[in-house]
């Protein structure tokens, strides 16, 4: 299970795949946590506890919701940082617990890939990629919406790329 993790080896077009498919699903734990945490918030925003949710009735949720809908629309910056700032440190340990490994499979498995096509310039090449990903993804966010398609036309374009075009190694050990 470790050399999966490790930065060194290579891996073929087909296996980048199904790792990056494996990738995928080790999000979905950090998809529980984060609907489990949304879920949690707004009880505590209605004053309720998970046991108490199931005696809530329609109408005072709709109530709820309609205030809810108000005071985000209202001031969403207030409202979202209140959200942050009552977020208890345990989920911020969850949050990063479960994301690091996700990142570091993704890394390692692209910097195999990127070792069995490009075997002199592969650190050169590997540390271009996620500084252009990282750049397009911060200012994406920063600046506005149109960078963050290319940075999806850029990652799709290069992972393409890294699948169809053949290495000259022969036998991959990653």
């Amino acid at each position: 299970m470790r050399k999966y993790f490790k930065f060194f080896g290579t891996i073929s077009g087909t296996t980048l795949v199904t790792r990056t498919l494996l990738s995928i699903l080790m999000l979905f734990p950090l998809l529980i946590l984060l609907i489990f945490w949304w879920t949690n918030t707004f009880l505590n925003l209605m004053g309720l506890t998970l046991s108490e949710a199931g005696k809530i009735d329609q109408e005072d949720a709709n109530k709820f919701g309609e205030e809810l809908g108000n005071r985000i629309a209202e001031n969403p910056s207030d409202f979202f940082s209140e959200v942050l700032i009552n977020t208890g440190f345990i989920w911020y340990i969850l949050l990063i617990a479960l994301i690091i490994p996700v990142i570091w499979f993704w890394l390692a498995n692209l910097y195999k890939r990127v070792s069995a096509i490009f075997i002199s310039n592969r650190k050169k090449i590997f540390f271009s990629i996620v500084f252009i990903e990282i750049v397009l993804l911060i200012l994406g966010f920063l600046i506005s919406k149109i960078l963050f398609s290319i940075l999806v036309i850029f990652k799709s374009v290069v992972f393409i790329s890294l699948v169809i075009y053949p290495s000259p190694i022969g036998e991959h050990e990653g």
